[in-house]
């Protein structure tokens, strides 16, 4: 109810509704809440055509949930290498979102289209995925079973079984011990965190010194409210958020970071978020999106979930390319030729066009 809520209260006003769908569970959720409350307005659906680590198409799987699942909407495919567009620039700050040009792209289109609003799945995953550290959380929710099947779920991820029973035994340690083993034990390349070496002098110094008050804050945090292992880390996949603005001229938002459904969210326990029933170890650990789901269609989901770390590493090319950045001192041009880490290269990219958009909005840069 408070999801339907949600959707429903950010598409007040459009005369047609838009969703981002991707095929994965968190967008497909939103798609069918946007057509429970359209009342007879258009609902579209959009998708870029990104092919996943293992070969396969996200506008296929995206062609096969709508055809399945009998969902009346217009489906619109962007062409990643084709259909590209300018963000609009924000004097917020750089954009962090993996694809700017293609979601630009995404919004020009849907503004020809008359929609008024576009919705996606973001903030699921962090506001609803089944953290780490949960075995005793899922144990007296869905009993040992469900706790054995839990800990064959997680086994491949983070610190997997060892780090388990370290949480585990974490919660008898004082608040101020327990808040510190967690973050060595979550977030070990974090404990001693380092700018890349792309970054130029001071500011590689200056961000260094950021990074460590920044972890120690967080540290402190949890120390200050008592958190277990398993709340910490489902309140640091959720918080500090980036905002991201609209990438062009139509409303973006997600109803999982609508403020009814965030406090809906929040109040449900941790081990709520999981459930040992459903049929792969994609669907239990994101249980409650399922939940949002009719149960008639659970045959029709997909069991897995798609990645797309090629496709993101040819979109952070681009970042090899920053002429403004290194003119403006804050890259090193021979730390920058060498770098090949996606994560950099993405934010360096936009940062990037950041600046050539501040130029263009009549800024100095100094």
């Amino acid at each position: 109810m408070a999801f339907s809520a949600a959707v429903a209260d950010l598409a007040v006003g459009a005369k047609a509704i838009g969703v981002l769908v991707s095929g994965g569970l968190d967008s497909l959720a939103v798609l069918v809440h946007a057509l429970r409350v359209a009342e007879g307005r258009r609902v579209v659906a959009f998708t870029t055509d990104l092919t996943d680590d293992a070969g396969g198409s996200s506008a296929a799987v995206v062609r096969r949930l709508l055809d399945d699942l009998e969902l009346p909407v217009e489906l619109v495919v962007l062409d990643p290498l084709r259909d590209r567009g300018e963000p609009a620039w924000s004097a917020a700050g750089p954009r962090l979102d993996a694809l700017p040009e293609v979601n630009a792209a995404v919004a020009e289109r849907a503004a020809e289209l008359g929609v008024g609003v576009l919705l996606s799945g973001d903030g699921a995953d962090e506001l609803l995925g089944v953290p780490r550290f949960a075995t005793g959380a899922v144990v007296r929710r869905h009993g040992v079973r469900g706790g054995l099947q839990y800990g064959a779920d997680v086994a491949d991820s983070g610190p997997g079984l060892p780090g388990e029973v370290a949480g585990f035994i974490g919660r008898v340690l004082p608040a101020p011990v327990r808040a510190r083993t967690y973050w060595a034990a979550n977030w070990p390349a974090w404990c001693n965190p380092q700018a890349p070496a792309v970054l130029a002098s001071p500011y590689r110094e200056v961000a260094t010194w950021w990074a460590h008050q920044w972890v120690d804050t967080q540290v402190a945090g949890h120390a200050a409210v008592g958190r277990s292992w398993a709340e910490a880390d489902a309140h640091d996949a959720l918080f500090p958020r980036e905002v991201i603005p609209p990438a062009g001229p139509v409303l973006e938002a997600s109803p999982f970071l609508h403020d009814g459904f965030l406090a809906a969210a929040l109040a449900l326990p941790l081990g709520d978020r999981y459930h040992p029933g459903l049929p792969s170890a994609y669907l239990r650990c994101k249980a409650q999106v399922v939940r949002l789901l009719p149960t008639s269609v659970l045959g029709a989901l997909p069991r897995r979930k798609q990645y797309f770390s090629l496709a993101l590493a040819h979109q952070a090319a681009a970042g090899r390319r920053a002429p403004r950045c290194v003119e403006a001192g804050l890259l090193d041009a021979d730390a920058l030729a060498a770098e090949r880490d996606a994560a950099v290269l993405l934010v360096i990219a936009a940062v990037e066009r950041w600046l050539v958009g501040a130029e263009k909005a009549g800024a100095a840069i100094r």
